[in-house]
């Protein structure tokens, strides 16, 4: 083959073996369409975060010890009455049990008033604890009387039961307002108690239900038969009970079927592209062989996600929506260039070479800019970024071959008929041409540097730039202020935009445009959450692992004692249970207090709902046993406390022996007493959620956070952070440690596999690690603030590196990342209006800042094709800037608007869904590609002309 350029070379080997390339290329195609079948959409958490980040380690640990880790809430409101009426104790017991039967459900740990952990703590008549449960393994009585004696019990059982009364009974005043139970200090008070119960009617229930991780490989059958759970009884019961339903599992099910039930979105989006090339180019096979070659990629790319069984997120979605935007763009560009090649020389062959050798160049720079912004964020370590990396990186190279290779081979194998068709282009093509030439070559070529200046001043105003730079410029001086100190240490130099996550919002809109075309638009699944968050405690729990500092000693064996009985190991080093005390954390009063106040503080806190724990068993043991006889036990609920000395000393009444009003108990004694009675009167495992029985020096706290805006999520953890680090050196709190530890080995259940893993450094300043979905908030606000400055300027550096090395000029390169900066901005400033209106699925959130490195990468393409057509025009036209302009803006320019148009189209499907996370990146990618080809069209020409770069401007007055 004859030498010369190497875009000459590669046309004419493909026009060659154009039968062979053909073949290969249909022959993949094949094959990975039988692999598209096995794409791994199982939408996993688990798998989304790094498991050494010692918030998600925690949260794990939690799971794997105490159990509780796919979370679902059933909720049952009665629209009059209340919940202790015969008929819908009765549909809730059956309600239970039908729940419990439910695919993947670990119905030991389902929470309810039917569930065998419900138990009345009550006294029996030899003094001792009476663990009786609530409702009857065999089901409430078909007898009047004794059903009505059930229900009395399970209306006693559960309101004095201070433990999980407040989670699972709702209490409605008459004007419908809810009654807390705690009072506004947070504490189980004697008159907030009382005043729910008395003025207030019990209006709702709930059942809390865990699933194992095997739903997550069936998510479609498995939320169909909860929703035909919901339906039977909606059927049923509908007119007098208001059901709801919520929950981790349930939202991640929801988002998959969501996809599929709104897959006929991507048929009119295909409808819409085709049209829009039917128009461009007035030929069937114009048409229909872009469609072919961006489908060939898309064909390819869900292929190797099947064949590798990468864990994928409905975030993917996006991946073939982007391959089609994309892709038709660069389809187009080859496609115009064949038929205006075609409508000079009337030849196909000479019409696909020229084609091939004038595009490929171009494309192949496009294309790789649009690598490097995939490329950026593969060395994120969160697994959807590396998904949308890996495979966008691969569907973007096959791009080469089906677009820009294998149009032009189909059309010399099926040429378009051209007839009569006017090769100087379109009416509108050739008005645009004139229009944007007039403009940028005339006295009002100013107004697209001032409309980018203000673009650029909005930006930043809505990111708060200016407050941004100011608290960074404060120094030490202005640490005085908690935000400026916040600034400062997490460099976040655009406050403006919330890098936090609402995870609900970030998964569901609240409302959405298809939905409002055929009903309310209402989401049910945020609709719910949010009745919920009214009813509940709280939406998302925070749960706070409790560890002894020193840990436990080994039990002392044979070699403990000498010949005679004598200890010769002493207590510093084995423990002994028949002459030792008993050890751990829980069997110490002063921890236990320590603790105790730490609940109390965090039920204060107003993002908190409430909190729970062993401890609170411990003080409803000590209610029940102290109250005086003949006396309700929720009239004296100051017991309701950990009994320390100090507690005693001012509730004499209670503890002091009538015989010997100078004795008190021994605090020590008391508790070790209630531990081992609660360890003998409760069901296996019904400790176990809260406490380690084997070693009493381990445990949890379970906190339920009412809010889920990012901004007080973030807050939340700060200040329970900072609790914790003011209170380390307390009595009590000076034993503990409080969550997973950086450098520390743990084993965790990871799917049905248990793994081991050692964490990292990753929570600043030793503070503690929370577990729980507000550890996981935390968790991905973290990874927000370290990726969106460093990704984005990973991809400017690589970008600016290519561009100079492809067009061998640092010019060119400088003007295209410019490019890249204004439309960067722009984003940044989306997202702080997005922040300052709290519109959550749409922040700056993790999730959405894949858009800022992937829209850089694909926004650059325009301007390399304008640029590359520029120089293509000036060398034919005797460096005539005007008429290479207006060549330029009626050829490429107008490929780059139709490119727009195509683009719009092909995003339908993100845009009219429920699901908030597509819909966000869509807005970002759409929004930045749009302003990408205004840039090109009308910024970009006048850089150009006003630094004269020399690869456009070199060889003026030369022709090719």
């Amino acid at each position: 083959m004859a030498k010369g350029p190497i875009a000459d070379r590669y046309a004419r080997f493909v026009l060659h073996y154009r039968w062979v390339v053909i073949g290969i290329i249909f022959f993949f195609t094949l094959v990975a369409g039988f692999y598209i079948k096995d794409v791994n959409l199982r939408n996993d958490p688990d798998s989304l975060l790094p498991l050494s980040n010692r918030y998600i380690a925690t949260n794990l640990y939690a799971e794997r010890e105490y159990g509780m880790g796919n979370i679902m809430v059933w909720g049952f409101r009665l629209k009059e009455g209340n919940i202790f009426e015969p008929w819908f104790m009765r549909m809730l017991d059956q309600f239970y049990d039908e729940a419990g039967r439910l695919a993947y459900a670990n119905e030991d740990n389902f929470i309810g008033l039917p569930s065998p952990r419900m138990r009345h703590l009550g006294l029996s008549r030899e003094g001792g604890l009476d663990f009786k449960r609530l409702i009857p393994a065999s089901g409430l009585s078909t007898d009047p009387d004794i059903l009505q004696e059930q229900i009395a019990f399970v209306k006693k059982g559960i309101q004095t039961h201070p433990v999980l009364e407040p989670l699972l009974v709702y209490y409605e005043d008459a004007k419908g307002n809810k009654c807390n139970l705690v009072d506004e200090k947070g504490i189980l008070s004697n008159a907030s108690v009382a005043y729910a119960h008395q003025h207030c009617i019990p209006r709702a229930t709930f059942i809390v239900g865990d699933f194992s991780n095997g739903l997550k490989d069936d998510y479609l059958r498995w939320i169909q038969s909860v929703h035909e759970l919901q339906a039977r009884y909606e059927q049923r019961y509908g007119d007098r009970v208001e059901f709801i339903v919520s929950g981790e599992p349930y939202f991640l099910a929801a988002m998959v079927e969501e996809v599929w039930d709104k897959a006929w979105l991507f048929g009119i989006s295909l409808l819409i592209v085709l049209l829009v090339l039917w128009y461009e180019f007035q030929h069937w096979n114009c048409s229909v062989f872009p469609l072919l070659g961006v489908g060939i990629t898309i064909v390819l790319t869900l292929g190797l996600m099947g064949f590798t069984q990468f864990k994928l997120t409905t975030m993917m979605v996006l991946t073939p929506m982007l391959l089609l935007a994309i892709g038709i763009g660069h389809a187009m560009q080859v496609t115009r260039r064949f038929t205006q090649e075609l409508h000079q020389n009337n030849d196909v062959e000479k019409a696909a070479y020229e084609a091939i050798r004038h595009t490929i160049v171009p494309a192949s720079l496009s294309i790789g800019t649009d690598l490097h912004g995939f490329f950026a964020i593969s060395f994120v370590d969160i697994s959807f970024y590396k998904a949308y990396a890996y495979f966008g990186i691969f569907g973007m190279a096959t791009l080469i071959l089906t677009t820009t290779t294998l149009i032009p081979l189909l059309m010399t194998i099926i040429p378009p008929k051209l007839g009569n068709h006017e090769p100087a282009g379109k009416h509108w093509e050739n008005r645009l041409a004139v229009a944007v030439t007039s403009l940028l070559t005339g006295k009002l070529k100013w107004i697209p540097l001032f409309l980018v200046l203000g673009l650029l001043w909005v930006s930043a105003h809505y990111a708060q730039l200016e407050r941004g730079v100011a608290a960074l410029l404060a120094g030490e001086e202005g640490r005085s202020d908690p935000e400026v100190a916040r600034i400062q240490d997490e460099f976040d130099i655009m406050p403006g935009a919330e890098k936090g996550i609402d995870y609900p919002r970030a998964a569901f809109k609240d409302e959405y445009l298809l939905g409002k075309l055929f009903g309310s638009g209402e989401v049910k699944e945020i609709a719910d959450l949010n009745r919920f968050s009214r009813m509940m405690p709280g939406a998302i729990t925070a749960n706070m692992i409790i560890r002894s500092r020193k840990g436990i000693l080994p039990e002392c064996g044979d070699d403990s004692r000498d010949a005679d009985g004598n200890r010769i190991i002493g207590p510093d080093r084995c423990h002994d249970e028949m002459e030792d005390p008993p050890q751990g954390i829980y069997n110490d009063v002063s921890v236990l207090q320590a603790l105790s106040d730490f609940e109390d503080w965090l039920r204060r806190h107003p993002h908190v709902g409430y909190s729970t724990s062993y401890i609170q068993f411990i003080k409803t043991i000590n209610l029940m046993l102290n109250t005086p006889a003949g006396e309700a036990p929720m009239q004296h609920m100051n017991l309701f406390a950990v009994p320390t000395r100090e507690h005693m000393m001012a509730n004499r009444y209670a503890y002091a022996d009538p015989q010997d009003p100078d004795y008190l108990p021994v605090p020590a004694e008391t508790v070790q007493y209630y531990n081992a009675m609660l360890l003998s009167s409760s069901g296996p495992g019904e400790l176990d959620s809260f406490v380690n029985t084997d070693t009493w020096d381990e445990g949890v706290i379970v906190s339920f956070i009412n809010t889920m805006d990012p901004v007080e999520t973030h807050q939340t953890v700060v200040d329970i952070q900072n609790y914790l680090r003011e209170h380390a050196n307390d009595p009590g709190m000076d034993q503990l440690r409080i969550g997973i530890q950086a450098g520390e080995e743990i084993q965790i259940r990871y799917g049905e596999t248990t793994k081991t893993i050692v964490t990292e450094d990753s929570v600043p300043d030793e503070k503690a690690a929370i577990g729980g979905f507000l550890g996981i908030t935390e968790a991905t606000r973290d990874v927000a603030f370290a990726e969106w400055l460093h990704a984005p300027a990973m991809t400017s550096m690589t970008v600016f590196l290519m561009t100079a090395i492809m067009f061998r000029s640092w010019t060119v390169a400088l003007m295209l990342v410019s490019l890249c900066f204004i439309t960067l901005m722009s984003q940044y400033g989306l997202a702080g209006y997005m922040s300052s209106i709290k519109e959550w699925s749409a922040n700056l959130a993790f999730h959405v800042q894949v858009a800022l490195s992937i829209a850089m990468g694909l926004g650059i393409d325009y301007g390399v094709y304008m640029v590359s057509r520029l120089r293509e025009e000036m060398l034919a036209n005797g460096s005539d800037w005007t008429l290479a302009l207006k060549n330029t803006v009626q050829t490429t320019g107008s490929a780059i608007v139709i490119s727009v148009v195509v683009l719009l189209g092909s995003v339908i499907p993100l845009m009219n869904t429920k699901l908030a996370n597509t819909w966000s990146v869509s807005l970002y990618v759409a929004e930045a590609l749009i302003l990408d080809v205004l840039i090109a069209l009308l910024f970009l020409p006048l850089l150009v002309a006003w630094l004269r770069p020399a690869y456009v401007f070199a060889g003026a007055g030369k022709k090719q």
